[in-house]
């Protein structure tokens, strides 16, 4: 069982690097990280080189998410790693982590038995995650099959059988989007309870609404963009859209950003965007499958 570690970064904050490499490089053989043309990767790079096992690629310009995550996974790979745990630059790793997660692979024969799985193999062990504005305790399988990138323990087979990452999505929904490919190809996306990750996704922040506390992510325009965009696009991929779902599910965002978060406008005009633009993919989508199908009717026809 050979473990690495993946971390993305893009303009991070050197101490919040500094503090997930002191947690982390005692816990895996390996760290590659992989900068997106971040403006001060020459102060990342004095960083990493205190550290023996820490490997950093550099990146010309931002390649997206998606992409710098398949760098990470095709490096693995080429180095004989079983496993990559992918980690945000300042997500704060707890020491007890690795061994956990370990203690679950090793175990998971009878966990597969018990969900009575048509695969025997787990594709992701996970964490809990503790926000680090007001200490919110979250799930970070937050369905039954979909899981968020940081503090996911994932297999280089199982990564490797389902195609790897969709880098069209570029940022957000590309680990709901591999996740949900994961499930349904039958392998097991399991959450570790006894891990919990400090982590900050987006300036997250629970509201008090008396029945109900939801939460406000409170991403930047450009994050709320490729949301509202993506989303949809991952579930007609599963075969799961309804237009109907998708226009609801933008416009209560939007009522969301409108009612408790700044940069109001630029969010919504982001969102309308991206949310015409994922249209556009899908009439796209829609438009080569019916040519495929087509394509493989006159086949059949000629054979």
């Amino acid at each position: 069982m050979r473990i690495c570690s993946g971390i993305i970064t893009y303009n991070p904050t050197l101490t919040d690097v500094s503090t997930c490499l002191e947690a982390l490089c005692n816990q895996v053989e390996r760290v590659i990280i992989v900068d997106n043309a971040s403006k001060n990767v020459k102060s990342l790079q004095e960083v990493v080189s205190k550290y023996a096992n820490v490997t950093l690629v550099k990146n010309s310009q931002n390649i997206g998410f998606a992409k710098a995550l398949t760098q990470v996974f095709e490096w693995a790979k080429s180095q004989g790693f079983n496993w990559v745990l992918t980690l945000n630059d300042d997500s704060v790793v707890p020491s007890n982590m690795i061994s956990e997660y370990k203690k679950i692979l090793e175990n998971q024969g009878s966990l597969v038995n018990q969900k009575n799985s048509k695969n025997s193999k787990i594709a992701i062990v996970c964490s809990l995650l503790k926000n680090r504005l007001d200490g919110t305790i979250l799930h970070s399988k937050c369905h039954e099959d979909e899981c968020i990138t940081s503090g996911s323990l994932t297999s280089v087979e199982a990564w490797a059988k389902i195609g790897g990452f969709d880098e069209w999505l570029e940022i957000d929904g590309v680990d709901f989007d591999f996740s949900r490919r994961l499930a349904r190809a039958g392998w097991q996306i399991v959450e570790c309870q006894n891990v919990i990750m400090e982590h900050q996704i987006g300036k997250a922040r629970s509201i008090n609404l008396i029945i109900k506390h939801p939460i406000v992510w409170n991403h930047n325009a450009n994050r709320k963009y490729y949301i509202a965009r993506n989303m949809q696009v991952v579930d007609y991929k599963m075969g799961t859209y309804s237009y109907a779902k998708s226009l609801r599910a933008v416009v209560r965002d939007m009522i969301f950003v409108a009612l408790w978060e700044k940069n109001k406008f630029a969010k919504i005009r982001a969102m309308i965007r991206g949310f015409k633009d994922g249209q556009k993919k899908i009439r796209q989508m829609r438009k080569n499958k019916c040519t495929k199908s087509t394509a493989e009717q006159n086949a059949i026809l000629k054979g």
